[in-house]
């Protein structure tokens, strides 16, 4: 497991980052942090491809964003240093709101800098965002939509020599693949969230947008080894000024784990977070199923919780959560009320609200949650659209899908 940057060092403090300096035209002529003379990892810096973290707003979106080490705010599973802030320029009155972060790596993917393996298959991080419009709020007929996605751009064909520079990968096009991943957040709380190696779009073909798009499969090439930048963004404009805080950004590998057996296909872009301010959780991936959107196709889904690390074995035994809304009888039948499906036929975003016993929030340090396909033909139809439709699964899954939330640090 590789921690990314060093945010939580007792020497940062406000601006300060640890050997750091804020310089300008780092990358793309936007300001950025560089370590020392050199580019994050090594390597000369050049305008084009600078490896440092960043945060701007791109042409068409408005001005720049400022980015800062905050000790003010850090995630819950961690007690020193601080965490990344990214925020609107509070002296630009025309940024439509939509706080970015842009990481580069320059033109080598990050295997060959020994942050990532052939077996790595989640990047995971604890974020919160502030300046959003709450969506989803109890009653409303849709699920949240993607306020919030992470672009990826993968490097494999080193001979098609980068613009401008001659060497490495290109921007975008042959031999450098760009994806995205789509989140559905609500403001004002820590959210843990994992990418995997399967996602929801592949720029530039419009027809494989959410299923199967891992490069694994169709290059042959590992998604998170072939991984040279990323950015996080906002996606739609917000009414008020928006920033989001990063914490704990981690690559690791399932694959290697007591429990490599993860079902990262129908389940992917997996995120649970709490809001201790209104006492409730809340869940939420993309229905990654084999059929396409706006088939009579759905997925149904159960979500169990422990105080214990959950496995494909002791599932069963772990708890189940109660859903506040979107499932229910009229959704699922009155046999299971408490699965869940997506919202409607054109999303894929499934999503609901709960609540956990006061005790278990209160003296427990880590809450670990579980996602099972229960898909079953002819089973778990609703009573009214777009409930009523088919499971697209033949039976239930065999493996489930796991993530974790600390509420406060491990000792």
């Amino acid at each position: 497991m590789n921690v990314l940057f060093g945010w939580n060092n007792e020497n940062d403090n406000g601006i300060n980052w640890s050997g750091w300096l804020w310089q300008q035209n780092v990358a793309y002529g936007n300001e950025g942090w560089v370590l020392g003379s050199k580019n994050l990892l090594g390597g000369p810096i050049n305008t084009y491809f600078g490896q440092s973290p960043r945060s701007f707003d791109k042409s068409d979106y408005g001005d720049d964003n400022l980015v800062e080490i905050t000790r003010n705010e850090r995630s819950p599973s961690t007690s020193r240093g601080g965490a990344l802030r990214i925020f609107d320029n509070p002296d630009n009155f025309t940024s439509p709101n939509q706080a970015s972060w842009w990481m580069y790596y320059g033109a080598r993917p990050l295997v060959e800098k020994g942050i990532t393996s052939e077996s790595t298959d989640r990047m995971s991080f604890y974020i919160k965002l502030k300046g959003l419009k709450p969506q989803g709020e109890k009653g409303s007929p849709d699920s949240l939509s993607t306020n919030f996605h992470i672009g990826t751009y993968l490097c494999w064909d080193k001979e098609q020599p980068a613009k401008n520079t001659g060497e490495g990968c290109p921007r975008e096009g042959p031999g450098n693949q760009h994806y995205y991943h789509y989140f559905g957040f609500n403001p004002g709380a820590w959210i843990h969230t994992q990418v995997d190696d399967h996602p929801n779009h592949h720029r530039g073909k419009p027809g494989n947008r959410y299923h199967d798009n891992n490069p694994v499969k169709a290059d042959g090439m590992s998604y998170f080894a072939q991984l040279m930048r990323f950015y996080f963004e906002i996606r739609i404009p917000q009414t008020e000024d928006t920033e989001f805080i990063v914490d704990e950004l981690l690559f690791y590998s399932t694959r290697e784990a007591i429990e490599p057996n993860q079902n990262d296909e129908s389940i992917t872009s997996l995120w649970v977070g709490y809001w201790p301010d209104n006492d409730y959780w809340e869940i939420g991936f993309k229905d990654g199923g084999k059929f396409g959107v706006g088939e009579n196709k759905f997925s149904t889904f159960e979500i169990r919780w422990s105080t214990l690390p959950i496995t494909n074995e002791n599932y069963e035994q772990s708890n189940i959560v109660e859903p506040l809304f979107y499932s229910g009888t009229e959704y699922v039948g009155a046999e299971n009320p408490h699965y869940v499906r997506r919202a409607n036929d054109y999303k894929r975003d499934v999503w609901t609200r709960f609540t956990l016993p006061a005790q278990v929030v209160n003296d427990y340090q880590t809450i670990y949650f579980a996602v099972k396909d229960v898909s079953t033909k002819q089973k778990n139809k609703g009573t009214r659209w777009p409930w009523n439709r088919d499971d697209h699964g033949e039976a239930p899954s065999s493996y489930i899908r796991t993530i974790d939330y600390s509420l406060r640090p491990v000792n």
